[in-house]
């Protein structure tokens, strides 16, 4: 399919504020959650996560990512099964460091638990999809290195499946997808309140000259757009329109300087990104600040509740500011949760 030359909406910055942490849900209970009414998690009053202080993310980032950090054979991270070592931390996080896909992962990990347990007025608003989805929508570059690699319809709908939450979908306005292609990260944001597909991009596509925004996102959008319609049909029937034949728009936002700063820029896309109107990204990024926006996102990850590592060295621990979860069982709203 030919797409041509895709519309361009530009999007603004504004500053939001509130808190990250929220209780852990009882065990042994299933739980669905259904808001009185969703709302956008970017309107007044609704919690959103405050960047933390500079000195204490970059404190942290030094000795996480030291050459002669004490903590490389400690397992700093545990999502699910997933241990991860200051070693290999340091490998994806490190200055110029090209990071790992399964930081994406944890990533949003952490933010469907906020937007479960800290803006339940927002659950379902918007729907994260885990990295491993569009690794499988986009199988040929996946795969590239095997022989003949083949899409899986099943493997996406079993992926998904995993993937959406225990809510009204027919009321999502938005579902976000991180994709990876040649090495970039990318967001494209299904935007159903819209009726288009829009795309966010770090890359400086003006001064690349190897791709235009065009060679890169067409032809694999279309591909994995198409597939991801088709998947969603199957995997929750009747709970999503068809968004195979919507325009592409190339949403303009904040440009990395350094190539392997995709990810963390599209960690703040998929956080940040509203999608009413033309769109709007809710936050300020500094575009040359490469170590400090590293460092923050490593904080987030590091020192969050899904973050399911048994203890953390005090030497890290000093470096957590309580005062950014002030929120507790008793000052948060938690209509909607039905325990069954």
């Amino acid at each position: 399919m030919h797409y041509a030359t895709p519309d361009t909406i530009f999007a603004s910055t504004t500053n939001v504020s509130g808190s990250l942490y929220g209780p852990k849900p009882r065990a042994g209970k299933r739980f669905t959650r259904k808001p009185d009414k969703l709302c956008s998690p970017f309107k007044y009053g609704v919690m959103i996560r405050p960047p933390p202080i500079v000195d204490a993310s970059l404190n942290l980032f030094a000795r996480l990512c030291a050459d002669d950090s004490i903590y490389r054979s400690t397992t700093v991270m545990q999502f699910g099964t997933t241990h991860l070592t200051g070693s290999f931390i340091a490998k994806s996080f490190a200055d110029d460091a090209l990071p790992d896909s399964v930081f994406m992962s944890c990533f949003v990990k952490c933010l469907q638990y906020d937007d479960f347990w800290i803006r339940p007025e927002c659950f379902g608003y918007r729907i994260f999809l885990n990295p491993e989805v569009s690794a499988i929508l986009n199988i040929e570059w996946t795969k590239r290195d095997t022989s003949e690699p083949r899409y899986s319809q099943f493997a996406a709908v079993s992926a998904l499946q995993r993937c959406l939450p225990f809510t009204i979908l027919k009321n999502t306005k938005m579902i976000l997808l991180p994709v990876l292609h040649h090495y970039h990260w990318s967001v494209y944001c299904i935007n159903f309140a819209q009726s288009r597909i829009d795309v966010l991009d770090s890359m400086d596509y003006d001064s690349n000259n190897y791709h235009s925004w065009d060679m890169f996102h067409s032809d694999m959008g279309a591909k994995i757009m198409n597939r991801l319609s088709d998947a969603l049909s199957e995997a929750a029937p009747h709970k999503f329109k068809s968004f195979k034949n919507w325009r592409h728009v190339q949403v303009k936002v904040p440009i990395h300087k350094n190539p392997s700063d995709s990810l963390f820029f599209a960690m703040k896309f998929l956080e940040y990104y509203d999608g009413e109107g033309h769109g709007s990204l809710k936050t300020n990024l500094d575009t040359a600040g490469s170590k400090e926006l590293r460092a923050e996102m490593l904080y987030y990850i590091t020192f969050h509740s899904e973050n399911n590592v048994a203890t953390l060295p005090d030497d890290l621990i000093q470096f957590r500011q309580t005062d950014l979860q002030p929120f507790s069982i008793s000052t948060c709203s938690y209509k909607g949760i039905l325990y069954i």
